[in-house]
């Protein structure tokens, strides 16, 4: 069987969703399209005799930070060492382009691998639940235009700028903004999507958050993704109806990067930090 690693293309979304299908994830056509758009050459497969056997995603924040995603394999094609080679092939794309960092959030399935590639733990993520239906409508509640002034809030927060990923989530999210802080929630092939969310304040958050659940469909299934070194992001949700449902690990391999946990109530996805 000839397997070669290539770049992804737009015309591979609809295979590499069944990728993420049938492992079960979340993520819909558009988050592979959004990825896709801001790093068309970080989107990598192995290509197995003319189908994506296996896929990574590598996007560059700047020249500090490059986050992996979509680590993803048929289940037909497990074991076959393809994702350890699509992570040597994310770690030399980023070595070539002189990131210092590369970051990533581990399932327990995939810890293992990672670390063999030189990733430690920094943090924990948790995945809080909310049950409901389906919810796939893409029509922003409001218009959806960062300021200045908050996405230089962000950059500090995170540690590097997201500005591009914040204004191309602007084009389909909905959103709640305010002067100190912003909350976007995004359509998913499972549950509505909450994150990401950066605020000053613990009140800030609870009260865009809430807005923010009320906003959209009566009933709809949510998840939201939060670290747990934010004890407020952790009591809100609780207070907010969701349960806990899972953990994974946000691993780094390079250099520290400092940000403020306490100001980051929701992550973009784990694909996306």
């Amino acid at each position: 069987m000839l397997s070669a690693i290539r770049t992804l293309s737009l015309d591979d979304v609809v295979s590499a969703m069944e990728l993420s299908v049938s492992a079960n994830w979340n993520q819909t056509v558009q988050d592979w399209q959004r990825v896709l758009r801001l790093s068309p050459a970080g989107c990598r497969c192995i290509d197995s005799d003319g189908r994506i056997a296996a896929t990574a995603t590598r996007l560059n924040y700047g020249d500090k930070l490059a986050w992996i995603g979509m680590v993803l394999t048929r289940p037909e094609d497990r074991r076959r060492g393809y994702a350890r080679r699509l992570m040597e092939d994310a770690i030399a794309g980023a070595e070539n382009d002189r990131i210092r960092t590369l970051k990533l959030d581990a399932t327990e399935q995939g810890r293992p691998l990672y670390e063999t590639v030189g990733f430690v733990v920094e943090n924990t993520i948790e995945r809080w639940e909310r049950q409901g239906g389906a919810d796939m409508s893409t029509t922003a509640a409001s218009a959806c235009r960062f300021r200045e002034e908050l996405l230089a809030l962000d950059a500090t927060v995170f540690g590097v700028s997201r500005k591009n990923l914040l204004r191309d989530f602007s084009t389909s999210a909905n959103c709640e903004l305010t002067s100190s802080g912003y909350v976007l929630s995004r359509a998913g092939r499972v549950a509505r999507y909450l994150g990401p969310c950066v605020a000053e304040s613990a009140d800030n958050a609870r009260q865009l958050i809430a807005r923010q659940l009320n906003a959209s469909r009566v009933g709809c299934a949510w998840y939201w993704d939060l670290l747990t070194t934010n004890a407020e992001a952790v009591r809100c949700a609780q207070e907010l109806g969701f349960t806990r449902s899972r953990v994974l690990w946000r691993m780094r391999r390079g250099e520290a990067i400092h940000n403020h946990d306490s100001s980051i109530y929701a992550i973009a996805g784990f694909e996306l930090g």
